[in-house]
């Protein structure tokens, strides 16, 4: 009975020490494996024979292979993921934004404006010129035409923000999917207590991407599956997930909700969260401040304009189209369209100025419409806010990822795999199994010494 128990110790002795052998390995192959968390081969005595003289040892049993995971600083990583995520998509479209805008330079509507005003002045000072005409003429055009192309490309910038959201619901809707396949998988591993450590760091990658996504708080449960919750929503609940949709908002925006359910989600953090902001309020807010612009610039010049007299003698007429009272909208009135000549600089008097000169002092004229500033003042104070949005977006996303990349590293820090710690492990499992290998050899010898005595 002793030398069969002594050859039982040896032989199990060997395979759990092999078996140590090829997890080692497997850890150094997988070193630079991106999710890949370093696995440990759990090592516990047999359990004790009972004899009549007390209890014998028989050896040594894998008690399964385990995954150096640590759920504390994967909830952390995973939240810091999201707020950066977060953070990093709003710098990134609001800089995008400020590209529309490109101010303060000499080809931005600040400039514009600025360079109607000063046509307006020219022709103060040459009541009678057609040159002078023709720059007015000139300037509202390009006033009209770049507020039209601002519009365009911020609509523009609005239809790509929400294209962009509709794609990150579809890629949260294929990673909830694919992480409660993995749950079923793992589950039908038996984990726990068998554990399935590659299944199980193949969902914590697609866990740790969707934390960019919409922001998630995972909940482990005892089966060795996971619930995830994203925003006030329970995404996934072990082998079972939702579907989301986006849908467009009354008045403007994108949301998310549940398929099946009327009520929108409301992402915690995420890349998600951020788009929909952007989509809903961010570039929307701009469009209407330019609206604001253009709704007071048409209607306070034209009133102004058709108080004079044209070189002709018409009376009544409108530098923009009276219809034209938005950003998208703004244009010339046909007949400044038509001729430079119905460019309005006085009352019909020979010399008279002072239609052109009350143009020319809206330059310095505060507008209630326009929060009590003048046009040119108001513009700079939307470009200036603007400026100061994404600055401090940048501000946040740099202070975010210096957080992130420390949550990261403490992850790595238990999770990594370190090739010089799995050197070391594997010359004591070699030697570990070259032990069992003589303790093999010894329980021969004294098994043969046996015979030869009967």
């Amino acid at each position: 009975m002793a030398l069969s128990n002594l050859m039982s110790i040896a032989r199990s002795a060997l395979l759990v020490h092999q078996r140590s052998l090829d997890v080692t390995g497997h850890n150094v192959a997988n070193a630079n494996t991106p999710g890949y968390s370093r696995q440990r081969l759990v090592l516990q005595a047999e359990v004790p024979l009972r004899t009549p003289l007390g209890t014998v040892g028989r050896g040594v049993t894998a008690g399964g292979t385990t995954a150096m995971r640590d759920a504390f600083l994967d909830a952390a990583f995973r939240r810091e993921q999201g707020i950066y995520a977060q953070a990093d998509t709003l710098r990134q479209m609001l800089q995008r934004v400020e590209d529309v805008l490109q101010e303060p330079s000499e080809n931005g509507l600040g400039a514009t404006l600025d360079a109607l005003f000063g046509a307006f002045a020219d022709l103060a000072d040459r009541p009678t010129s057609g040159a002078a005409r023709v720059g007015v003429r000139a300037a509202a055009d390009a006033v009209a035409r770049q507020l039209n192309t601002l519009d365009a490309r911020l609509a523009g910038e609005e239809g790509q923000l929400q294209a962009a959201y509709r794609e990150t619901v579809d890629r949260i809707n294929s990673i909830a999917g694919q992480v409660a396949d993995l749950n079923r998988q793992i589950v039908a591993a038996g984990s726990p207590p068998r554990s399935a450590p590659d299944l199980e760091d193949a969902r914590g990658l697609l866990l740790d991407e969707l934390s960019g996504l919409i922001g998630v708080r995972v909940l482990e449960r005892g089966d060795g599956s996971v619930g995830v919750v994203a925003g006030d929503v329970l995404l996934i609940d072990g082998a079972y997930n939702q579907t989301l949709e986006a849908r467009l908002l009354v008045g403007g925006g994108i949301g998310a909700g549940v398929v099946g359910s009327t009520r929108l989600m409301v992402p915690g953090s995420g890349s998600l969260r951020a788009l929909g902001e952007l989509a809903t309020d961010g570039v929307k807010s701009i469009r209407t401040e330019l609206d604001r612009l253009a709704a007071e610039l048409v209607p306070t010049i034209n009133a102004i304009h058709e108080g004079g007299t044209t070189l002709g003698g018409d009376t009544g007429v409108s530098l923009f189209d009276p219809a034209g009272t938005s950003a998208a909208t703004i244009r010339l009135s046909a007949a400044v369209a038509g001729s430079a000549d119905q460019v309005v600089a006085g009352t019909g008097i020979a010399g008279d100025n002072s239609v052109a000169l009350a143009l020319a002092a809206l330059r310095t004229t505060a507008r209630a419409a326009l929060n009590g500033d003048t046009p040119g003042g108001f513009y700079a104070s939307v470009a200036t806010s603007l400026a100061t949005i994404v600055r401090d977006a940048d501000q946040s996303a740099s202070t975010a990822e210096v957080i992130l990349s420390g949550a990261r590293s403490r992850r790595a820090a238990v999770s990594g795999v370190s090739t010089d710690e799995e050197m070391i492990s594997l010359i004591q499992q070699q030697q570990a199994f070259a032990a069992a290998a003589r303790l093999v050899s010894v329980a021969d010898e004294v098994l043969q010494d046996v015979l030869r005595l009967v």
